[in-house]
Order: structure tokens, then sequence, then C-alpha cells
């Protein structure tokens, strides 16, 4: 693999980062994921702000416009010889030494890194962790490189004898938030219902482009606090995730979800190719 690594293009044996890096030493930082399909980037628009909105919050300077990012996670595609890639950008408070910093991280670390797409299931099994989902670093959550709260409910996984299914994360109150790498939805009597931000979630941006179509379409959305009860009595449940796109959840902690990819699963499912057919995807109903 060669990745882009501060404004240089090298092999993944070349690429070094400081040990100084607050990355590094204090998972102080972001990330973005996101697909490319026939060599063009989806939703990308909402990836760059998301991740903006990120460094402004943690003082991090963005200093590449959307555009210039742009080009060079394209340059990155084009070294690795993708079309079709599973693309993550990484953006670290950079060399400041060692010790908290409280002044702006001025001299960031930028690492662009694409890979083809490995082989994604369009139905998963979902269980509940016992893990809770710890709290946001501040008062929301970011795609922070803190990722250890994610790692640990895959090794939970993993003990369980489950390495495939989906860990539904709880907070310490007792409400669901989200999957472990992705968002929830769940349907009751024909209405969409999704987790709070006010949870603890990270806000995606394939979520968000659900809630999104269905102001566009007038289809009831609610966003609120939920607790598994809820979800047992679910007729359809689906996850989202920006590479995973829409998955269909087909038990819940051994329980049958009644229907399986019923209408309105599928019906954002063929949305969101419809959308990603145009290329783009940087508005609904257009």
């Amino acid at each position: 693999m060669k990745v882009f690594l501060n404004g240089i293009i090298q092999t993944e044996e070349e690429a070094v980062i400081s040990v100084f890096d607050h990355g590094f030493l204090y998972g102080f930082g972001m990330f973005e994921t996101l697909r490319a399909y026939q060599g063009k980037l989806f939703l990308y628009e909402q990836h760059y702000e998301r991740l903006w909105r990120s460094a402004e919050k943690y003082q991090i300077t963005m200093n590449k416009s959307q555009s210039e990012l742009q080009n060079d996670i394209y340059h990155t595609m084009e070294a690795n010889g993708l079309q079709d890639a599973y693309i993550r950008v990484t953006l670290s408070g950079g060399a400041e030494g060692l010790g908290l910093y409280g002044e702006t991280h001025a001299k960031p670390t930028w690492l662009i890194m694409a890979k083809p797409l490995g082989p994604m299931s369009s139905v998963k099994s979902m269980v509940t962790l016992q893990l809770p989902r710890s709290t946001p670093e501040g008062l929301t959550r970011a795609k922070s490189l803190s990722y250890a709260n994610g790692i640990l409910a895959k090794k939970e996984l993993v003990q369980r004898n489950l390495p495939t299914a989906e860990g539904l994360f709880l907070n310490t109150e007792g409400y669901m938030v989200e999957g472990t790498v992705s968002n929830l939805f769940f349907v009751k009597k024909g209405q969409l219902y999704t987790p709070h931000k006010d949870t603890g979630l990270l806000s995606g941006v394939t979520r968000d482009w659900i809630i999104q179509l269905c102001k566009y379409k007038g289809i009831p959305i609610h966003e609120g606090f939920y607790t598994l009860d809820d979800l047992m009595e679910a007729k359809e449940v689906f996850i989202t995730n920006s590479i995973q796109e829409i998955v269909a959840i087909d038990q819940v902690d051994g329980r049958e979800v009644p229907s399986v990819k019923g209408p309105l699963t599928s019906y954002f499912i063929e949305q969101y190719q419809l959308t990603v057919q145009r290329l783009g995807g940087d508005s609904i109903g257009n």
C-alpha cells in the first residue's frame, strides 16, 4: 500500500510519524472513512464538513481546503491503482512534544490511506454489548482517534464467539446509542426511529443522509431515547455505515426480526443505490 503522509505519497514501509505526535501520545485527532465508487468520492462534502467541525472543536488547524483534500485523496487512490476504494483520512494534532498542549495545534499530521473494499454482508445479526458506550470526550462525540471503547467492544464480540455480529452499545442510563461501527434505525407501526444525539452517539454521514431523505420525502422519523424493549417490538431494524452502506438486521440478541429488509429498509437501500449511481450523491432529489 502507498499512503499520503504530510504531502508525500510513499510506501507503508517508508511512512513514519513522530513519536511526539499527539495522535500517538494522546489519541488527539480525528478521522473519516468514506467510499469511492468508479473513481468518485461519495458524500465527500459531508465528510469534509464533519472533519472541519471536529478540527475546530479540538483546535487543530484545518490547513487543507475541501478541494485540496479531495485532490490528495484522488492522488492516493491513483497511487494504489484504485477506482472503488475504502478510504481513511486521519488528522492528528501533530508533533507538539511531550505533555498536554493548550494552544492551537497549528502543525497537524495528515495521513490518507486507500485500500480495496473487502467482502461485506447486506444482513447481520446484532447483540447487546455488556460494555457501555463511554461518554464523549467533549460535549458531543467526534470521530476521534480515542477509539478504545470500540476496540474493547470488538474484543468482547470475539470473546463471545460472535466476531461477525454488530454490537449494540447502551449508555450508562440504559438507552440505546449505536452499533460498534454504525448508527441504528428501527421501524414500529410504519414509523422510523433512531437514537438521539444526546445519548452520546456519533452522528454518521449515512445517518444524516437517511434523516435528510425522510424530511424530503415526508417519511415520519423520530429521534429519541429508546430502550431494548423498544427494539424488541420493532418490525424492521437496520444499521448505517459509510463503508457498509445500509445493512439489515435479522435478529437482536437471538430474537428474530419479523421483517428483514422490510418495506422501509428496502426503500432506503434502493434510494441509496440510486444516489450512488448518480456519482456524487451531494443532494437528495436531484
